[in-house]
């Protein structure tokens, strides 16, 4: 899919949302999100403004916002930034502006430096390995000296691994949508190693191994739901074991990453 035609599906997906619902496709695995929620929310703090970039429906913009100074939230599609600001009245929030636009073109909406910004399954969204580029160097430019990008997304290597396992379980595989595209480590390691360091990079290893191996199995032959009970045990697990071997089974991985200097950069 083009940029454009991405923009088109989400804005079609907004307009069929409502706020009651659990499990959407702006948040298929309501756990997962809960899991990306948690490890976002150890880095925030109560002096700094923020971007969340792909907000969609604010459903963890709000819980970011009472964390920190102000929070912008950004998305390309109209109809979920609705849904985010009617959400944001639900919830009595002061500090949250929203805006309709694209990572791509930041620096011309917010017109400010940042301490943080947050992207939770935003680049993905980018069907293309050189806006996924683009929109990094976009939001190093954007931050502070020292700024911190907290940035949840989905990783190729580590679905190729899944999915080999599953497939020795009798499984089929698990198909990329049509408007993701997921990173690669052999493009993206030393790409972002240019323009941030690494402080830390987190994984869901035991949650996705738990939810995509073990509980369709055990369902089978009916279909896994992610909102069933065997996922949020599978979550509790994940926020109490480590498991580090079950990282190559991660395909959504948690990046800390610090902002480096120009003088930095050139060494």
């Amino acid at each position: 899919m083009e940029l454009d035609d991405i923009r088109k599906h989400w804005e079609k997906e907004g307009e069929k949302l409502n706020l009651s619902e659990r499990v959407t496709i702006t948040s298929r695995d309501p756990f997962l999100g809960k899991l990306e929620e948690e490890f976002i929310l150890q880095y925030l703090k109560h002096d700094q403004d923020v971007l969340e970039i792909g907000c969609g429906d604010a459903a963890h913009a709000v819980k970011y916002a009472k964390q920190v100074n102000f929070l912008w939230g950004l998305d390309i599609a109209q109809s979920l930034i609705s849904l985010a600001q009617q959400r944001v009245v639900l919830a009595g929030l002061s500090n949250i502006k929203f805006q309709v636009g694209s990572v791509l073109e930041i620096n011309s909406i917010i017109r400010r430096p940042i301490d943080c910004a947050i992207s939770q399954r935003c680049l993905i969204n980018l069907p293309d390995w050189r806006y996924q580029q683009q929109a990094i160097v976009e939001i190093w430019k954007l931050l502070k000296p020292k700024g911190l990008f907290l940035m949840t997304e989905g990783f190729q290597d580590e679905l190729v691994n899944l999915n080999s396992l599953r497939q020795k379980a009798g499984l089929d595989s698990i198909k990329t949508v049509n408007y993701n595209r997921n990173l690669v480590h052999d493009e993206f390691d030393a790409f972002i190693q240019h323009y941030f360091i690494v402080e830390a990079v987190h994984h869901y290893g035991l949650y996705l191994f738990l939810s995509r191996v073990y509980h369709p199995l055990v369902v089978s032959p009916e279909q896994p739901k992610h909102d069933a009970r065997l996922n949020e045990i599978a979550s509790l697990l994940c926020k109490m074991v480590d498991a580090p071997e079950l990282k190559k089974f991660s395909y959504n991985l948690f990046y800390v990453l610090r902002k480096r200097d120009e003088d930095d950069m050139l060494k």
